[in-house]
């Protein structure tokens, strides 16, 4: 299988792409890659004993993929995939077509130009009608696309994002919560502070640890969402080394993951709920991450919130549990659930 190592210099990209090389390699199918010659080297690196190619722009990439002779092709973007499409039609080449997230919805927050989200909400249709099997980032995001383009995507697998961290064994700081992250709006600290301040008045003694790099941001937060008789429950602290986040999280009962009721959330795998669970943490959830919020209420991993007004009855009957967490971890995000599907995927026509 060819991989397109587009956005390989994006640090996070090309860390979950490589988790996906992995996934496949484990079902015995030979990888190798595709990549802008201007980070070659990059990926030269990391996969030395690997084919390799490169390509100088979209037309020689476009010329490189009908060229080359392995038979599927793995496209981590839409755009991609519709360059493959090209191959495909000349060559009867399989496209494998990796959907991380909502790109229209996304565009769409951030610039709020109707126009733009059509035209991509159209190369959404464009390279999902190019692909012939999808790895989505959850069950909601299957419906998501079915839904808006009329069309069944049935020949898709689930794959969530995925930890690299793992519980260590270390006891659990009674009633202690974390948040590991950015202070961007939509990351909802001002409403995970508003749900500590209705958390102290149940459990006085609890601690909220927020990891950030951006302390300016989080005092200002503090100050404006958190009573002041709180803050000295609150500790904020950097962690720039993240071999030491797994110690950290193994150390916390509960962490925070909130989010606003859209579409963006509703389809998403937030890779930090995964490196709660992976590291025993019970996850304080909003429901609007659709397709795990169940999940992790369900199974007694945490507890799933609409608003700050219910957390603290919900928390009341809410015994936290590590065993619950890695649990549901093992169950829905593991490397071993993971090479299951992709080996349903690589040897069937549809996966069930």
């Amino acid at each position: 299988m060819l991989f397109i190592a587009y956005g390989c210099q994006n640090k996070a990209v090309w860390n979950a792409l490589k988790l996906h090389v992995d996934f496949i390699e484990s079902t015995g199918e030979a990888v190798s890659f595709m990549v802008d010659k201007r980070y070659y080297d990059s990926v030269k690196h990391d996969y030395a004993d690997k084919a390799i190619y490169s390509y100088a722009n979209t037309f020689d990439l476009m010329l490189q993929l009908i060229k080359i002779e392995d038979k599927k092709i793995f496209s981590p973007v839409m755009f991609t995939t519709l360059y493959s499409g090209i191959a495909k039609i000349l060559k009867s080449k399989e496209i494998y077509y990796w959907v991380q997230g909502s790109v229209p919805e996304e565009s769409f927050l951030r610039h709020q130009s109707k126009l733009k989200n059509r035209l991509l909400s159209a190369i959404e249709y464009g390279a999902l009608s190019v692909s012939d099997k999808n790895i989505l980032v959850s069950d909601e995001m299957q419906k998501h696309l079915e839904k808006k383009h009329n069309k069944s995507y049935e020949n898709s697998i689930v794959v969530p994002c995925v930890s690299e961290f793992s519980y260590d064994g270390s006891p659990k700081e009674k009633d202690s919560f974390v948040y590991i992250g950015g202070m961007s709006a939509w990351q909802r600290v001002d409403l995970m502070l508003q749900m500590f301040n209705q958390i102290m008045k149940l459990k006085p003694n609890a601690h909220l640890y927020i990891a950030t790099l951006e302390k300016e941001i989080a005092t200002q937060y503090i100050n404006e969402h958190l009573d002041k008789a709180y803050h000295e429950n609150v500790k904020l602290l950097s962690i720039s080394d993240r071999s030491q986040i797994a110690h950290f999280l193994s150390t916390k009962e509960y962490g925070f993951l909130i989010r606003e009721d859209i579409v963006v959330n509703q389809v998403s795998s937030p890779i930090k709920l995964a490196e709660y669970l992976s590291c025993g943490v019970n996850v304080i959830i909003s429901d609007a991450v659709k397709s795990y919020a169940s999940h992790i209420e369900n199974e007694g991993a945490g507890i799933a919130v609409k608003s700050d007004n219910e957390i603290t009855k919900k928390l009341q009957n809410f015994t936290p549990s590590s065993d619950n967490a890695i649990k549901v971890y093992q169950k829905y995000f593991s490397t071993e659930q993971h090479t299951n599907s992709y080996i349903k995927l690589l040897n069937k026509d549809k996966v069930s």
